[in-house]
């Protein structure tokens, strides 16, 4: 089985019950399967052959979703890039997995201005929605398509998927995912979670995020009914959970957070609503207790990375009455206690090693390494660094965690610097590697630290070089040309020097540490209100 054969299957056996519905508009699956057999007919009309690499710019929409399937169904890659990625971010995805073909909706056409040279390599570049201004237009190509399934031999070990994540060198690295692992992860998602064809889903991650694209498959595997949002908002998601009856829904925490705000502010009827899942980043305990008070609905967690293909551990409802349920205690959204991730997943197997490899007692923190069917097959064209992380048929995930005598598994820290924020990866070599870059800067260390709404905020810490005077607005400015806003430093830090061991690595830990967090530039204040700091954006 492939992914296109999900699609399919709903287009023989349902064939007039609704897929998914944007804007208020509804398609079926058959109606939604002929449109991707178009688009996958036009793709090939290119010239494109089987695992040629296709990346897209958009928002969510229900043409995005057409791509995904049709992708899979023409044996193309998908090679999803983030809304807030920069100009120079898209340029080195293009050329570092040689894309053959690009699909962009208008509100990122400006950002190919710049890269124009590397857009000459491209078969072509389609606009998805009206008023884009590019010569090849998606409507236009479907109109004049064959709605017949395209013959291209696709098998369970075809690439599906390149998702570009970032290493400690600060270089994105494409993470590569197959037919056979994604559907792994899809159906052990469901049995954990199980669905009916009944289940109205909310789709507000953005699919390019990795979840989301993983959610929509979950969904059209149960041939359940998907209302996709082009983006969050917390006040539309609860118009829409309320109006539509949805039945589930998965957020990030901040999107909790937003949500326990409006519906405070003005609450709606969310009777409807059997499950909501969150992940991605760490969940203060207080607030996921005040959204279970206010929301009133049954939570889950789940936990998983690029490189593990989705989910390997969940935290369920009844771990959460468990953990959480003995009474919900005032909100402190500043607290630092977090839930745990849950319990490895089946058909997973989870290990606490020591810097040796050999398995930890309980309680013991060491290195999550695990092992399973939806782990990726390696880093596109990076040999080196898949050996680093692939062992003996173990992922070495770079968490920091430990298990408790109850089988939970706690994450203590990130081995390789991950921050993540708002539900995003930031890396700290790559934003480090930036700010580097500018002529007053010295040396840079970058680092998360605890923050009430995103979960963890970019902090920098600067030595400047001799005689120079930058300032902290100086260098987020110089940020915001050069990096995707969720990767951008919230703070700045000014010191002497950095904090260094005998051998000169810089000491992170220290810089993590309250007292450091004190040092903060008067210029540069870190907004600790449970609201999004000035300008931010989910």
């Amino acid at each position: 089985m492939v992914v296109g054969d999900v699609i399919d299957g709903n287009a023989r056996r349902c064939p007039d019950r609704v897929a998914w519905t944007f804007q208020g508009t509804p398609w079926t699956w058959s109606t939604a399967n002929e449109r991707v057999n178009r688009l996958a007919d036009s793709l090939l009309s290119f010239g494109l052959a089987h695992e040629d690499r296709v990346a897209f710019l958009s928002h969510n929409s229900h043409r995005l979703a057409e791509v995904y399937f049709a992708l899979a169904k023409a044996g193309l890659i998908a090679v999803p890039i983030n809304a807030k990625s920069v100009s120079r971010e898209i340029a080195f995805i293009l050329q570092d997995v040689e894309a053959r073909a690009l699909l962009v909706s208008k509100e990122f056409v400006p950002r190919l201005g710049p890269i124009e040279s590397d857009l000459k390599r491209l078969r072509c570049v389609i606009g998805l929605d009206e008023g884009h201004g590019l010569p090849v237009d998606y409507e236009d190509l479907l109109s004049s398509a064959s709605p017949s399934p395209p013959s291209s031999a696709v098998h369970e070990d075809s690439i599906r998927a390149i998702k570009y994540t970032s290493g400690t060198t600060g270089f994105p690295k494409g993470s590569i995912s197959t037919h056979k692992q994604f559907l792994f992860n899809i159906t052990n998602y469901l049995l954990h979670l199980p669905f009916t064809p009944e289940d109205r889903c909310l789709l507000a991650l953005p699919m390019p995020a990795g979840v989301g694209a993983q959610l929509l498959a979950a969904y059209a595997y149960r041939a359940c009914q998907t209302f996709i949002l082009e983006k969050f908002d917390p006040a539309q998601v609860l118009d829409a959970i309320e109006r539509e009856r949805i039945t589930r829904i998965y957020l990030v925490p901040t999107m909790i957070a937003a949500l326990v705000n409006e519906m405070i502010s003005r609450p709606r009827d969310l009777s409807s609503v059997r499950l909501m899942g969150y992940g991605g980043s760490p969940a203060p305990m207080a607030l996921i207790r005040k959204a279970m008070e206010v929301l009133g609905c049954p939570f889950y967690q789940s936990f998983g990375a690029s490189e593990t293909g989705g989910f390997i551990c969940y935290f369920t409802p009844e771990d959460h009455q468990h953990k959480l349920g003995s009474g919900c205690e005032p909100a402190d959204f500043r607290g630092k206690q977090v839930t745990p991730c849950g319990r490895e997943a089946q058909g997973f197997h989870i290990r606490i090693v020591n810097s040796e490899g050999n398995p930890l007692r309980a309680g013991e923190v060491g290195e999550m390494v695990v092992r399973g069917d939806s782990l990726m097959s390696g880093y596109w064209r990076r040999p080196q660094e898949t050996r680093e992380v692939l062992r003996d048929g173990w992922l070495f995930t770079g968490d920091m965690a430990k298990i408790d005598a109850e089988g939970y598994i706690h994450i203590v820290d990130r081995k390789r610097d991950m921050i993540i924020s708002g539900g995003l990866n930031v890396y700290s070599a790559e934003v480090e590697s930036v700010i580097q870059e500018h002529p007053a800067v010295s040396e840079v260390a970058v680092v998360g630290v605890p923050d009430p709404y995103w979960g963890e905020a970019v902090r920098a810490f600067v030595v400047r070089k001799k005689g120079e005077t930058c300032s902290a607005e100086e260098l987020l400015r110089f940020c915001a040309d050069n990096l995707a806003s969720y990767k951008r430093p919230q703070s700045i830090v000014f010191l002497e020097a950095l904090p260094k061991t005998s051998s000169g690595k810089v000491l992170k830990v220290q810089l993590r540490s309250e007292n450091w967090g004190e040092k903060l530039s008067p210029d540069a204040p870190h907004d600790l209100s449970l609201n999004p700091p000035a300008g931010g954006s989910l």
